[in-house]
């Protein structure tokens, strides 16, 4: 059914039974729909039976595939959400199978050891991606193209213990198969010395950005780096270092290179100079600092997610005890911060309203958060879901011991529609339960939209240059008819709550029919005409 024929049904149904004012929410046609729920929790199976062995670890652009590993079985395996089925499985006794990226068309990229990526074309090509460098033979896929055209990683040494490594892009070639190309790291760092240690982290689904990290020699002081592929190229020739202002204090002087013993004639000569390094350092840094592990992407949102984290020392013990908080930098705006407020917690993901998903990892990596920035709020993930949407999360996942629903880590489709979890099974907490839960519109989108709830009913009017102002409404769709049911506007709501009646219609009683885009939930009013 046509958007204007709903309303115009909707606006003579409440005519018909003679109301001024109705504020009549939709029923659910089933106990299985929930507002702003295309699918409600479904469970992920593998040959029918419900897994729970995996863990979650991504999903499609568009949520039709979500995929999952196991790492101490050496297994990994893809789930359809359209067929509801696993349509692909991969075993290898003793080798580590990790499960990289799955496109909507369905290609599939893998690792089935440290050494070698498998790329799997939904054709059924299937090409084997490996490092050009013997002194760097280990390979790491940390980033893919929504067109699996481009893949971003580290070359690594064979020996686990040392940390060098080297940053590249692999581009497919007309054949198919793939050219690995090392990136160019820069000659000076974000803080003014040379690098020594750089590693990219993730690509933007257009293959046009890569985000990577650079940390000292003792792999403290990280900072970001940004790297940029222009149209029509196939290597990085631009790199900036966002979020700056987040960490460093610009105004002051970079301290340049990290002091080297090798550099020095005495002890003593390199102490003092790295003293006085170590000096400009504490001045150019801010606290708390980007912590060198915990630093995520979002696709949805091109969002960097991380924790910072800051060293305090226990005064009774001596030790020095890591302080986590959450934080992000926006892309797309060059903008961000650090929210010192929440110690403890890590931001994994964010929302299409600017908030953040955050893990509290004193508690396990299963406790998520949603924080918004802007209000300084915090809600258990799953009570958020349950008071927006109405699916009653506790039926479906686990409690602790202290009655907190828990959730695992979250992976969110590009199109903000698909949200994948796992988390500790309800009748076994040894055993890991996968889910997933599809939304009409990108998550979180309307979380800022509150049903309006008036408890009188009222009448509403508008000024003589036919401003409607209704802040409780805000996004909310609009419809503007005639007493007799005629059609005169339909549009929607601006942010901050306004909409313009047109001026041809001004001097009459007009009906107005208001939908909520989280609920459905509909409105009417009668609006009479009045100067200002």
């Amino acid at each position: 059914m046509q958007p204007t024929r709903l309303l115009q049904q909707r606006v003579i149904c409440s005519l018909l039974w003679g109301v001024l004012l109705v504020t009549s929410a939709l029923s659910l046609s089933a106990q299985t729909t929930y507002k702003g729920v295309k699918t409600p929790p479904q469970d992920l199976t593998v040959d029918g039976s419900l897994e729970t062995k995996a863990y979650v670890r991504g999903v499609s652009p568009s949520g039709r595939y979500i995929w999952a590993a196991y790492y101490y079985s050496q297994a990994a395996y893809v789930y359809d959400t359209e067929l509801k089925k696993c349509i692909w499985q991969k075993s290898n006794a003793g080798t580590e199978i990790d499960v990289k990226y799955v496109s909507d068309e369905g290609d599939i990229v893998y690792q089935k050891d440290r050494k070698t990526t498998i790329c799997i074309s939904h054709t059924g090509q299937e090409v084997a991606i490996s490092s050009p460098d013997s002194d760097y033979p280990m390979i790491e896929i940390t980033g893919v193209s929504q067109r699996v055209d481009r893949m971003v990683g580290n070359m690594k040494p064979q020996d686990p213990l040392k940390r060098d490594m080297r940053p590249f892009v692999a581009n497919r070639t007309a054949q198919g198969d793939f050219t690995i190309t090392p990136l160019s790291i820069p000659a000076e760092d974000a803080l003014g010395g040379k690098p020594e240690g750089t590693s990219v982290l993730a690509l933007s689904p257009d293959g046009m950005t890569l985000i990577g990290r650079q940390v000292n020699a003792d792999s403290y002081h990280p900072r970001l780096i940004q790297w940029t592929i222009p149209e029509g190229q196939s290597v990085a020739t631009e790199y900036t270092f966002p979020g700056e202002s987040l960490f460093f204090n610009l105004d002051k002087k970079k301290p340049g290179p990290q002091p080297k013993r090798e550099d020095y004639d005495s002890d003593q000569a390199w102490e003092r100079a790295y003293g006085i390094w170590e000096k400009a350092l504490l001045a150019y840094s801010k606290k708390p600092m980007l912590d060198p592990m915990r630093c995520y992407y979002s696709p949805s949102t091109q969002r960097i997610l991380f924790a910072a984290r800051q060293l305090v020392l226990d005064q009774e013990s001596g030790a020095i005890d890591q302080v986590l908080m959450p934080g992000y930098w926006d892309l797309r705006e060059q903008r961000g911060e650090v929210l010192t407020k929440y110690e403890g917690y890590t931001a994994t993901e964010a929302l299409d309203d600017g908030s953040l998903l955050c893990i509290e990892e004193a508690k396990s990596f299963y406790h998520c958060y949603r924080i918004d920035p802007k209000s300084g709020e915090k809600e258990n993930f799953a009570l958020w879901i349950k008071h927006r949407t109405g699916i009653p999360m506790e039926k479906y996942y686990s409690l602790d011991d202290h009655g907190e629903m828990v959730l695992g880590w979250p992976c969110i489709s590009q199109d903000g529609k698909t949200l994948a979890l796992f988390g500790p099974d309800l009748s076994n907490p040894d055993l890991f339960r996968g889910s997933y839960i599809q939304f009409t519109d990108p998550l979180g989108v309307h979380t800022a939209i509150q049903d309006p709830l008036p408890t009188h009913p009222h009448q509403l009017r508008v000024s003589s240059e036919g401003r409607l102002e209704m802040p409780d409404m805000a996004h909310h769709q609009i419809a503007v008819y005639t007493p007799q049911g005629e059609l005169i506007a339909l549009g929607v709501v601006s942010a901050s709550g306004h909409y313009q009646i047109p001026q041809s219609s001004l001097g009459s009683i007009l009906l107005i029919q208001i939908v909520s885009p989280l609920t459905g939930a509909s409105y009417s009013y009668r609006l009479l005409p009045m100067a200002d």
